[in-house]
């Protein structure tokens, strides 16, 4: 059926009408292009100025730091500086140790950083996640002892090799078990290690601050943290937990939290898909 309006002339109103609206139109769009445009250019100018603050941190700040550490080790290590007077050690340690948390949070920000953006390459290659876990405890042993907090490993029967990038993933699993010994001031950790058909699950329990509903969104993003967190641990950089879901999530894999409230204690878990090479 032939439609009844379609050789009705339209009027020189109308004609005006509806050139006015489409000329309206593109004006819309022209202004909405170079809306997009500026806003391209301010991001371009955003990140050219965030590479650049990245390459000093990387190449200036981190090597001043850095360059410090050192001096301060050598005069506490070097015998041909003479003896280190009583009351100078403790200060001398002192200065080491607050440059040492200083160039680890530069490397944390840094790593961050580039994982955020993509731009981290990882040297994925067959790795035993058993043998790495292991040997990431038997380093935190010390540090859990001085807070007199026990560790407890605990592996289920199976096979745990997975295709991924042993030192990255090792910072990881330590970054985990770093958090939880941080934030525990009594009672200890639980790490248990366990093997699906095709997942690996590690997960760390501990009985320390717990995550309060404030924090719960904060957890695993860059420099995270909640003011509970703040009074237990001053000294975290708050990039820990962004690092791990970061290498996680390049292997395909996720990372969650559970707690019950403030001091109830929390779990931490990272799982990993079993891809072979």
């Amino acid at each position: 059926m032939a439609d009844s309006n379609a050789n009705i002339p339209i009027s020189s109103e109308e004609y005006k009408k509806v050139t006015e609206e489409l000329y309206k139109q593109n004006l819309e769009v022209v202004r909405l292009y170079k809306q997009v445009e500026d806003l391209n250019r301010e991001l371009e100018i955003a990140n050219e100025g965030q590479a650049n603050l990245l390459h000093i941190i990387n190449h200036q700040i981190k090597g001043y730091l850095a360059k410090a550490r050192n001096i301060f080790s050598e005069l506490l290590s070097e015998p041909s500086y003479g003896p280190v007077s009583l009351a100078a050690q403790p200060m001398l340690e002192e200065g080491f140790n607050s440059l040492t948390e200083g160039v680890d949070f530069v490397t944390d920000f840094l790593i961050a950083s580039n994982i955020e953006k993509g731009t981290f390459v990882y040297n994925m290659q067959s790795v035993d996640l058993k043998k790495l876990v292991t040997e990431v405890i038997e380093k935190e042993i010390e540090a859990a002892k001085e807070k007199g907090l026990s560790l407890d490993l605990r592996v289920a029967d199976g096979g745990y090799n997975i295709k991924g990038d042993a030192s990255q993933l090792g910072q990881a699993v330590k970054n985990l078990i770093d958090n939880s010994i941080r934030y525990t001031l009594k009672g200890g950790l639980i790490i248990n290690l366990s093997r699906t058909d095709n997942k690996i699950l590690l997960a760390v329990k501990d009985t320390g601050m717990g995550i309060s509903d404030e924090l719960k969104p904060k957890l695993f993003t860059k420099g995270g943290r909640g003011k509970d967190s703040l009074k237990v641990n001053v000294n975290s950089t708050g990039f820990g937990l962004s690092f791990v879901k970061g290498v996680v999530e390049a292997h395909q894999g996720r990372v969650w939290s559970d707690s019950a409230g403030p001091n109830q204690g929390s779990t931490f878990c990272m799982e990993l898909p079993v891809v072979l090479l």
